[in-house]
């Protein structure tokens, strides 16, 4: 009798935090990302007044110091980690290789 008192009772709890789970995971927990191409499409026309077309060209090069990165393409962050998207993106949908370096940064 015990038991069985100690299993509803048991039984009882985990059925309502199943059903609570269920009912708070209903809404979909998904943001919205920007695509790539509108994300930096002003990054990439800043490069373009500098260097030219960039579709046209490549396996194309540009190095730029932080100071120089941030005038083009100002960023929140002033750091070179704040340019690793779009260094990536750079490098697979153009073929470029984006290279900033700060002061900071040892050769």
């Amino acid at each position: 009798m015990f038991t069985e008192l100690i299993a509803r009772i048991l039984g009882a709890e985990r059925r309502s935090t199943t059903s609570n789970r269920l009912e708070n995971n209903a809404a979909p927990s998904v943001t919205a990302r920007k695509d790539s191409t509108e994300k930096y499409q002003k990054d990439i026309a800043a490069l373009e007044e500098k260097h030219g077309k960039l579709s046209t060209q490549t396996e194309l090069s540009i190095s730029l110091t932080l100071k120089e990165a941030l005038v083009l393409m100002p960023r929140n962050r002033k750091r070179i980690d704040a340019y690793a998207g779009l260094i990536s993106y750079l490098k697979r949908e153009y073929g470029i290789t984006l290279t900033i370096t700060s002061q900071k940064t040892k050769p």
